[in-house]
Parts: C-alpha cells; sequence; structure tokens
C-alpha cells in the first residue's frame, strides 16, 4: 500500500506541474563586483580626542592660557588647514593684572596685547590618515614657526612716576602636541626655542636691538569651535571619566605645573603630590597635599627716582589640607549616572600652610647714589577659606581637578638686606585676602 501511496502522490505532482508549465518561475544566481565602502568604528580614543573627525578650521577661546613671559586673561586663536600636513594658526592674547608692592603703598598694574602667527607641519598626519588612524584634522603632533610681537604697558612703580612700556619680538621653533576634547574643548601643550628681542621706554642705556636666545612652554587649554561632532556608538562621557569607578581612595601627581618656563631668567619648577580618602560610604572625603617648589627671577627696573636691578632665587615647601562634599554624587547613583568615587562638583573647606626662603643679588640707586645689594629673607604663610571645584578621573591613570578657593592668609616675614657696609633687618606681619583659581591634572593611581 505504502509504495501505492507514493506513486500515486508523484504522478499528481508531475500532473500540477505539467498543467502549469506557462507559470514556471527560473531563480538566477550572479555576482557584482562593487568597491568596498570603509566602515568607521568609534572608541574610547576618538570619543575624547575626535581623532577621526575631519575639521578643516578650528576657531579657539582659551580659558587657561600661558605662554612666555605673558600670561593672557583671554587669548582667542583660528587655525585653518592648508594641505593635511599643514596648517596656519593665528592668535591675539589680552592681559591685564594689578598688585600691591612696596608694603601696599601703591598699584603696580600690567596691561599687554600678544599677537601671534604660526604656521604648523602636523608631521605624522598622511600616514595616520593613511592608516586609518586620523582624518584631516588637527588633532596631533606637530612642529611650528612661530612669530610673536607683544606690546605691554606697566604701571607707575611709585606715585607720580611714568609708565614703562615695553615690546617684544620673537621668534620660535616650536614642538607641540594639539587635541581636541569632547566636542567643545581642546588642549594644546607646546615647547620652543628661539630669539627674543625688547625694548623698554625705561631702559634707554641698554642694548635695545640685540636679539637674545630664550625657551619657553605653552600650554592652552578651553573651549574650540569646529564643524558639528557626528554621534557616537560608544558608551558616552563614563567610558573616559570612568563615571561607574567604585574609589574610595587616590594618589595624585599634578604634571600641569611641575614646570613653568617664562624665558632663561625666569622659571620655576613645583612638585606636588596629593592623597584624597573618602570617608565611609559618605560622600565626603579628605585631602592631604604636599609642595616644594624652586624658581629663578630677575627683575630690571631703570626709571623714576629708584632705578634696581635684581637676580636671585626661592624656595618653598608646605602643604593644605581640604575637605571636600560632593554634593551630587547620592542624586547620581541614585539615578544611575555615577558610582561611589571622588569624581565630580564638590565644595568644601581648606587649610593651607607655607614656609619659604630666598634671596636676590643686584644694585639699586638712590638719593646717596648706587650701590649694590644682598638680600636674604623668610616667610612663613597661613591660612584657610572655603573652596569649590569639579575633579574627575580620565581613563586608568589620569585626573583633572580644578577649584575655585578663597582665602584669608597671615603671612610673617623677615627680610634682611646688606648695603653700604650695614645690615638692616626687617620684620613684618600682613594679613591677606587671596581669590585664586586653581588646576592640577596629572597622574591618578
Amino acid at each position: 500500500m505504502k509504495k501505492i501511496f507514493l506513486f500515486l502522490l508523484l504522478f499528481s505532482c508531475g500532473m500540477t506541474l505539467a498543467g502549469q508549465t506557462s507559470d514556471t518561475t527560473f531563480i538566477s544566481i550572479s555576482q557584482e563586483d562593487a568597491p568596498l565602502e570603509k566602515q568607521r568604528l568609534l572608541d574610547r580614543y576618538d570619543e575624547v580626542f575626535s581623532s577621526l573627525e575631519p575639521t578643516r578650521w578650528l576657531f579657539k577661546l582659551n580659558l587657561l592660557a600661558f605662554s612666555g613671559t605673558n600670561n593672557d586673561v583671554v587669548r582667542a586663536s583660528a587655525e585653518v588647514k592648508v594641505v593635511p600636513a599643514i596648517s596656519l594658526h593665528g592668535s591675539y592674547g589680552f592681559g591685564y593684572g594689578q598688585s600691591l608692592t612696596n608694603e601696599f603703598t601703591f598699584w603696580n598694574t600690567l596691561v599687554s596685547h600678544r599677537l601671534g602667527l604660526e604656521p604648523r607641519w602636523y608631521y605624522a598626519m598622511p600616514r595616520r590618515i593613511r592608516q586609518g588612524k586620523s582624518a584631516n584634522n588637527m588633532s596631533g603632533s606637530y612642529l611650528g614657526l612661530e612669530a610673536v610681537y607683544i606690546r605691554a604697558k606697566f604701571g607707575p612703580r611709585q606715585f607720580g612716576e611714568p609708565a614703562v612700556f615695553e615690546k617684544q619680538r620673537s621668534l620660535a621653533l616650536r614642538y607641540g602636541l594639539q587635541r581636541r576634547l569632547f566636542r567643545y574643548g581642546f588642549l594644546d601643550i607646546g615647547f620652543g626655542i628661539g630669539i627674543l628681542q625688547k625694548r623698554r621706554s625705561d631702559a634707554p642705556a641698554l642694548a635695545q636691538n640685540t636679539w637674545t636666545p630664550f625657551a619657553n612652554s605653552q600650554i592652552g587649554l578651553g573651549l574650540a569651535l569646529a564643524r558639528p561632532k557626528t554621534t557616537s556608538t560608544v558608551g558616552g562621557y563614563c567610558d573616559v571619566l570612568r563615571c561607574f569607578r567604585e574609589e574610595r581612595q587616590m594618589w595624585k601627581i599634578d604634571l600641569y605645573n611641575l614646570i613653568r618656563v617664562n624665558d632663561l631668567d625666569n622659571y620655576r619648577g613645583l612638585l606636588s603630590i596629593a592623597y584624597e580618602r573618602k570617608l565611609g560610604r559618605l560622600p565626603l572625603s579628605l585631602e592631604v597635599q604636599g609642595e616644594w617648589s624652586a624658581r629663578h627671577f630677575y627683575d630690571l627696573y631703570n626709571s623714576g627716582a629708584n632705578p634696581h636691578e635684581y637676580t636671585g632665587n626661592s624656595n618653598t615647601y608646605g602643604g593644605s589640607l581640604q575637605s571636600r562634599y560632593y554634593y551630587t554624587q547620592r542624586r547620581r547613583i541614585a539615578k544611575g549616572k555615577s558610582g561611589n568615587n571622588l569624581s565630580g562638583l564638590y565644595v568644601g573647606a581648606q587649610f593651607r600652610w607655607v614656609e619659604g626662603r630666598g634671596g636676590s643679588q643686584g644694585y639699586q640707586c638712590g638719593v646717596v647714589g648706587c650701590f649694590s645689594t644682598d638680600d636674604r629673607g623668610t616667610n612663613q604663610s597661613t591660612g584657610g577659606g572655603l573652596l569649590c571645584g569639579i575633579q574627575h578621573r580620565l581613563f586608568k591613570h589620569g585626573f583633572i581637578d580644578c577649584q575655585v578657593v578663597g582665602s584669608q592668609e597671615w603671612v610673617q616675614s623677615e627680610y634682611t638686606q646688606i648695603h653700604l657696609g650695614r645690615t638692616f633687618t626687617t620684620n613684618s606681619t600682613e594679613e591677606n585676602f587671596n581669590l585664586a583659581l586653581k588646576l592640577r591634572a596629572g597622574l591618578a593611581f
């Protein structure tokens, strides 16, 4: 029966197919060659530094600018790509500052304008583009030739004296590293060596046309505006800022302030190490920080009734104790946006102690004529105040900490001066209020 049933089934299927020959369907398979489009895969590195984001122009506004002898209040710049390996960078900086000198008897004001023009060669950019590691942009290592013109006005150092004007021209070969930071930020770090010419209104006897060698560092951190960034496929900023890291303690080494070189006559080194620890499960912590610094300086003043010239060195050491309250952390943990760590916005209080000693040699002129000087002094500063700031981990072993500190300080000084074969010693106590913006960035463990 089974054989008869199978025969009838096959016979009926065959008759059905024979009756439908006009509706028979044919299937064909073919192969067509087409170019393979390169796919863009984002990772953490590109999320932070926009290495795969094409950029032909970049406008920058520095929030922190340090370059040579000029600390700008604001600096704006623009950079335009000419070819993949070469760009043209132009900048303008405005500086302003005031300080009390001579035991708080008069103001010393500084107003400066800075113009800079620099062609940059991103020497590794063509190779990185071919390897698919970078797009045609301004995020990479570069060599530059920077020409700078600075015009500065120093306010009268004593009442009734004229202001001092200084003009600087410099040409420097620079090696630098520029990176985009997320969507609207940038970081530009460089070091240069070159030649410098100064002309001062209070120094007619100096060799005004002499070009002298110099070396300085350059640091810029702020806002950047370029073409809109494409949407990323990675897990947002938390892959970089380590939002969900569980952390109860952290060692911090500051690299941002480690070395500052204005020129060959003015430079400073600062070694700062801090340890921060959480207090239980609360969003509270204590930070203990120690520091040591060394500074070499040169000062020339050749106008008015008391011209002088000094060269000296100073050393300081001290530390601080901070309490911090990360006031948004509990809410962020409840919303699943953060772990129990040492990152986020905070407010707190600070106690600080610093002791220093130093000296200088030079000459000073007065009503009795000009004489050489040999000065020595020590000072001790203690104080405390309130602070607010923001701290974040960066990748595995990095951190950034920015804070505003308002503090009351008491300074005790002992100053000894030797001139005309006589020794004069002065002791003083001063009380100051300081409002400062501090930035630390470096290694974290």
